[in-house]
């Protein structure tokens, strides 16, 4: 496909195949994504791919410490609020993708499993976790992003699901100790990703998008 269908039908999937990505698609999908732009082509990002016994390592204990309450210490803290404008877009977000899969706001038990599924990679044995060394900045966040979005992208191009993921990184020092990372390592994202079950609601969602009346002005 091309870039901009590419970019205008990547949507972010939930639920996964349980089958492994081949290593050598994790290599090709990275080298091809590491093109992206940096301050001063500094290429701040670090990628640590998670499979097999270390992907259940994870999940374990992840996915236990999410249903104990235990709310984490990520190495970027998660937003306490948000403007009006982006708040409304996350609850309109929400509710239709709660509604798509039949899921009454009133059913908190259901609501919480949703949840829940997300320190499980969604049902894929694949994650990518992005992170950076302590040292750097805003600038290298920023970066990273942009890095990101190339992983997504590739990955769609490769017929491969992806979803970006801050749940995933809740509970850093369970990825430092998984990778065998110092404490200066800080991780900004997880990624599912695999085969996706096509067919599956959750997999077939339309997100909403504003206008570009919205988003751009003009001066001239």
């Amino acid at each position: 496909m091309n870039l901009a269908e590419c970019i205008s039908t990547r949507s972010s999937k939930r639920d996964f195949k349980n089958i492994p990505v081949p290593k050598d698609l994790i290599f090709k999908l990275i080298e091809i994504s590491s093109h992206a732009p940096s301050w001063a082509n500094s290429q701040p990002w670090k990628v640590a791919a998670a499979t097999g016994k270390t992907s259940e390592f994870i999940k374990e204990n992840i996915y236990k410490m999410a249903c104990d309450g235990n709310m984490g210490t990520p190495d970027f803290p998660f937003p306490e609020s948000w403007p009006k404008e982006q708040s409304d877009n996350i609850f309109e977000t929400g509710k239709n993708r709660y509604e798509s899969i039949g899921i009454l706001r009133s059913n908190e038990e259901k609501r919480r499993e949703i949840m829940l599924s997300n320190y499980l990679f969604f049902g894929s044995q694949t994650a990518l976790f992005v992170y950076i060394d302590e040292t750097l900045g805003h600038w290298s966040v920023l970066d990273c992003g942009i890095f990101i979005q190339n992983i997504l992208l590739v990955a769609h191009d490769m017929g491969l699901g992806a979803c970006p993921q801050a749940y995933l990184v809740r509970y850093p020092d369970v990825l430092r100790e998984a990778f065998n990372l110092d404490n200066s390592k800080k991780f900004l994202l997880g990624i599912s990703i695999g085969y996706v079950k096509k067919e599956s609601p959750v997999n077939n969602i339309k997100t909403a998008k504003m206008k570009v009346d919205d988003i751009l002005k003009y001066y001239e």
